[in-house]
């Protein structure tokens, strides 16, 4: 399918049918990755192998100032809170940051993050959260806090349940430096295990009421993100491992496996988004009659 950005500093290279314009879902993007237009390429490329037309809405929080690069141009490409709080679109997808070894309230934008997260639960029909955002979005939504770790957990990493709706031999792509607690998680009333790991614990959740998907890890990376990691790390004299269950030299073996499977988790995603619209559309035409 194709996918049409509205804005983002890769617009120029995204192109769409107008009667497929109108048709596709759409979703916005609270893009808290350093590397912004990288972070936009993967989503694009990734959303472009479903079999749905989407329509990208790039936004940021306006209360964070972005070291890696130029806010100025950033506000000029991306969209804030205040200017689409009216809007309503069909999914929010919130991308994962490297803050995980900082407490939520240390983080300039987290009072933002928490409006948006709640302006999400009546403009948006589903949510998925990725990595930091997961951890976030946990704690705003189960009061489940994050656990610091002093070993990255980096690498590619299987689902190990077997009473699990996703298939067992899931695949994600990790680079994180915090987790949550698998009985914490298993405790929660609401919150479903889809994936786990004896080495990550629990990496993907869901949760039926919220209409929320959170994701413990990076589906959306490249081939050679991390790998492009490691080498960046090492390059800058950090203690690190290299990335485990992946080829440095041969990483295209590993990508195939996982990029399958971030394929199965968000058409699953955008098919549960499209299903309460429809849903929600019915309901309308009943009242109507």
């Amino acid at each position: 399918m194709t996918v049409f950005c509205t804005n983002g500093f890769n617009k120029k290279t995204n192109r769409i049918l107008p009667l497929n314009k109108k048709q596709a879902t759409s979703i916005l993007v609270l893009n808290l990755m350093p590397d912004k237009q990288t972070t936009e390429t993967q989503l694009s490329n990734l959303c472009n192998e479903l079999n749905r037309p989407i329509s990208l809405t790039f936004m940021y929080p306006k209360t964070h100032c972005w070291h890696h690069g130029d806010q100025t141009s950033l506000a000029k490409n991306y969209v804030t809170l205040d200017q689409i709080k009216d809007q309503y679109f069909d999914s929010l997808l919130v991308t994962g940051a490297p803050l995980e070894r900082l407490d939520f309230n240390e983080i300039d934008f987290w009072q933002e993050f928490i409006a948006i997260r709640h302006w999400a639960q009546s403009h948006t029909q589903t949510q998925l959260f990725t990595c930091w955002a997961a951890q976030a979005a946990l704690f705003v939504d189960y009061a489940i806090p994050k656990i610091d770790l002093d070993e990255k957990i980096f690498g590619v990493y299987v689902n190990e349940l077997n009473d699990s709706a996703l298939p067992q031999w899931f695949q994600m792509p990790q680079s994180r430096f915090s987790k949550v607690d698998r009985q914490t998680v298993q405790n929660t009333p609401g919150l479903q295990v889809l994936g786990d790991n004896q080495s990550t614990g629990p990496f993907l959740m869901q949760s039926d009421t919220k209409h929320s998907l959170y994701v413990l890890g990076h589906p959306e990376y490249f081939m050679d993100t991390l790998s492009n990691e490691y080498y960046r790390d090492l390059h800058k004299n950090m203690a690190v491992k290299p990335p485990i269950n992946i080829s440095l030299t041969a990483p295209q073996f590993s990508y195939a496996h996982w990029r399958c499977c971030s394929r199965y988790l968000y058409q699953s995603w955008l098919d549960q988004s499209f299903t309460l619209k429809e849903q929600k559309n019915d309901d309308k035409k009943q009242l109507q009659l």
